[in-house]
């Protein structure tokens, strides 16, 4: 039976084991030699196309967007892989934030479907969801004939599903500690991991990093005999500035140790602005900028400077991506909403950052729903002080959650806390809620997880949610 629509088509990858899912993990397989081996029945299809490979703990989703908007701003046709997704899976699948149509998803989850059922593979497991959706983007990438791809790891890099391809630039991102049960328990374990997809021979380009994490990765790079470049050493971000509108900055390259023709004669500072809302963006966006310099230069494309920097500014312009830090105007007499995927103690104390910039005197109410296996009480400990009125509530069924739980911790917090506590599971319950006790002239922040974000998503009216998505879809 043949794949009907995109929705079909993701739901029977979904059929397979979709560790996604799951919030602990006694014992994680990763089959990279499966992944392999599903490849090269499709003939390869990562071969043929230029690739810039993402790892890291924050900012890797946005950082992609960034480099793929920049290399379509330069006139290549340029897929990106990401993840996860708000509202749709064809988030993680697109044209540099662009869906493809429904059929070129649903006709290329056909191709899967029928090889998984007419052949048997040679392993003791089935592939995974996430092995099968890399190998989805890949398929669909080749099929658009996209000459670029921007590639996000899932989880880690060593072992991840996406390190079987050579990519033109590797990328991290800044790590932290995460998925601990998985990765390791120290920031040296996390770094190794994601220190994985550096390459042979191949430039890295990484964000400002602590010196632990550092000093795995200059190993890394020296093993592989291959340069690393530190955002912070090539360039220098100044004036940064935020509104609801989101965040501009100017940044100014360092070409002291620069042999490149690109830079060399550049002095002058470049002034961009992103529709991403936070002051962290810029790191993230100058950290594309310079990824997509090294993949050029690594494929002997030739671009003067002028051109490249004009379409970085027009790229960085255009991107923007659901979900994080996402500002949200419901219209007149109602509250603003910002739509936040924060997960981690350290994303939390950059959302309490930009709020704090841009919060103006209002009512500012908090809808927080977290997965388990998420430090809840460290990330509630950075946002806590800046709401009114704070409501629990449950971020979808896609993961186990406990809001109760959190519901009766906060509690017992309140004596250090200044904002009254609530608890609304249905999350339609709590964004109804929210409306009312933030007023015309309030603000409304969601965060916690992508699950809560996208439940939020699925509650808003159609023209703020077409709004808010920040995707097109490709007719």
């Amino acid at each position: 039976m043949h794949i009907a629509s995109a929705e079909e088509g993701f739901e029977y990858l979904q059929s397979f084991t979709n560790l996604e899912k799951q919030t602990s993990f006694s014992e994680r397989e990763y089959r990279l030699d499966r992944v392999k081996y599903l490849f090269d029945k499709f003939d390869s299809p990562h071969n043929e196309i230029n690739l810039i490979h993402i790892a890291g703990s924050k900012g890797k989703g946005s950082t992609a967007l960034y480099a793929a908007s920049i290399l379509k701003a330069l006139g290549f046709k340029t897929g990106l892989y990401a993840s996860p997704h708000v509202l749709s899976f064809k988030e993680r699948i697109s044209l540099a934030g662009v869906f493809f149509s429904n059929s070129v998803y649903a006709k290329n989850i056909d191709l899967i479907k029928d090889f998984l059922e007419s052949e048997s593979i040679p392993f003791e497991s089935s592939p995974t969801t996430f092995e099968l959706l890399t190998l989805l983007a890949f398929l669909i990438f080749r099929h658009e004939k996209c000459s670029w791809a921007v590639i996000e790891t899932g989880i880690g890099g060593r072992l991840d599903a996406t390190n079987i391809i050579t990519p033109l630039c590797s990328v991290i991102t800044p790590i932290e500690l995460e998925h601990t049960d998985i990765l390791g328990t120290t920031l040296k374990e996390i770094a190794f991991e994601k220190a994985g997809i550096i390459k042979n021979n191949i430039p890295c380009v990484t964000a400002k990093q602590k010196a632990e994490v550092l000093e795995v990765l200059k190993n890394k790079a020296e093993k592989e005999n291959t340069i690393l470049t530190t955002i912070d050493k090539a360039i220098e971000i100044k004036d940064v500035l935020l509104n609801e509108k989101g965040t501009s900055f100017s940044l100014i390259f360092n070409v002291d140790n620069d042999n490149d023709m690109l830079l060399k004669k550049i002095e002058k500072q470049y002034r961009f602005k992103t529709k991403m809302l936070g002051a962290f963006q810029t790191g993230n966006s100058a950290l594309a900028m310079l990824s997509v310099k090294k993949a050029l230069e690594r494929n002997n494309i030739s671009i003067k400077a002028e051109e490249f920097f004009y379409n970085c500014k027009k790229g960085i312009a255009k991107a923007f991506a659901p979900g994080r830090i996402e500002y949200i105007s419901l219209g007149k007499s109602k509250p603003a909403l910002i739509i936040d995927s924060s997960h981690t103690e350290n994303s939390a104390e950059k959302l309490a950052e930009t709020v704090k910039s841009i919060k103006k005197e209002r009512n500012i109410v908090l809808i927080f729903g977290v997965v388990e296996g998420k430090d809840y009480k460290k990330i509630i400990e950075k946002l806590k002080n800046l709401f009114t009125e704070i409501i629990i509530s449950t971020p979808g069924t896609f993961k186990k959650s406990n809001p109760q739980a959190i519901y009766e911790y906060l509690k017992l917090e309140l004596s250090a806390i200044n904002a009254k506590v609530y608890i609304e599971k249905d999350p339609k319950d709590a964004f109804n809620s929210a409306l009312e006790k933030a007023g015309k002239n309030g603000l409304i922040v969601t965060t916690g997880s992508f699950y809560m974000a996208g439940e939020i998503k699925k509650i808003l009216p159609t023209t703020s949610k077409n709004k808010a998505v920040g995707y097109n879809r490709k007719k």
